[in-house]
């Protein structure tokens, strides 16, 4: 006996992945599709962390594809889907509200003269230092205990290059007391911030020595031992090879300069000319790349690099 038809239902169709219920520019690979996490205390109530600010600009990513009011369900999702059922879920909420007051507020400000011309004056800096007054109080007003944790280290190095600018701005100090209080002024930073500073200063000054020996057509073996107390033996070795390659590449270039300009002394301009150089070429520079490089210098007169 045949089985009884019953009424046909359509099953309920899953929810979308979630990166697929994302808005356009916070889909894919990278920073802004991969959502930040939420952090909580281990209650269950939000920690007050820098995370929570970065959580809150992936989702304003979203804004151009959502407008104001769909941003706001947007991100009201997004925290669901990491804190639904959690007291951290109602405190995101109001965060967020804050933050979108303090955005909306710093929209209203006007922009800081430009005081980080070449040329700035006092009345300049004194521009940049009651702008971020401003912004920070107008942070402290409307985010509260939340704006250490959102932009307490965000403001101390602004006002830091702000320092460092009226420092070197003031024509009245002799370049010892400069140095002093640029000195002075490092100490204020936090200990991560000023061993970056120092590592890239460190840096700079390899950098030059390095510059210094080229200018003065050192060879590969002073180098190696002008540097190998800044850098270690094996740094300072790898820069003597790499001088001694660019050295081979000189004379290599200097002497298919030489026979090339022979060829065009003795031919005419043309397409017969043309090619005889690209046989010299290919002739002298059998490495990968080498005979595209030497066209390349070809199109610049009189350069050996």
């Amino acid at each position: 006996m045949a089985g009884r038809l019953t009424a046909w239902r359509p099953v309920p169709s899953a929810p979308p992945p979630a990166s697929r219920a994302l808005p356009r520019r916070c889909r894919g690979p990278g920073p802004i599709g991969c959502r930040p996490r939420l952090p909580t205390d281990g209650r269950g109530h939000l920690a007050r962390d820098p995370q929570v600010r970065l959580f809150f600009d992936y989702c304003v990513s979203a804004q151009t594809d959502l407008g104001a009011a769909g941003l706001d369900a947007f991100v009201a999702r997004e925290i669901a889907a990491q804190l639904e059922g959690t007291p951290a879920q109602a405190e995101a909420l109001v965060v967020w509200q804050r933050y979108q007051a303090w955005r909306a507020a710093l929209a209203q400000l006007p922009e800081p003269a430009a005081g980080a011309a070449a040329n700035a004056t006092r009345i300049d800096i004194d521009a940049l230092r009651n702008a971020l007054a401003q912004r920070a109080a107008l942070a402290s007003r409307e985010l509260g205990e939340w704006s250490e944790p959102f932009f307490g280290a965000q403001f101390a190095l602004q006002r830091y290059e702000v320092e460092r600018l009226a420092i070197g701005l003031d024509g009245a100090l002799p370049e010892a007391e400069k140095r002093a209080r640029l000195a002075a002024l490092d100490q204020q930073l936090p200990a991560a911030e000023r061993a970056l500073r120092e590592q890239a200063r460190a840096q700079d000054a390899v950098l030059d020595q390095i510059s210094t020996l080229q200018d003065a057509h050192a060879s590969p073996d002073q180098m190696r031992s002008e540097l190998t107390s800044v850098l270690g033996a094996r740094a300072a070795g790898r820069v003597a090879r790499m001088q001694q390659d660019d050295d081979a590449w000189r004379a290599k270039y200097a002497e298919y300069a030489s026979q090339r300009m022979q060829i065009e002394a003795a031919q005419a301009a043309g397409a017969a000319r043309d090619a005889s150089i690209a046989q010299l070429r290919e002739r002298i520079f059998t490495e990968p790349g080498e005979a595209l490089r030497a066209a390349s210098l070809d199109r610049q007169p009189g350069s050996v690099d």
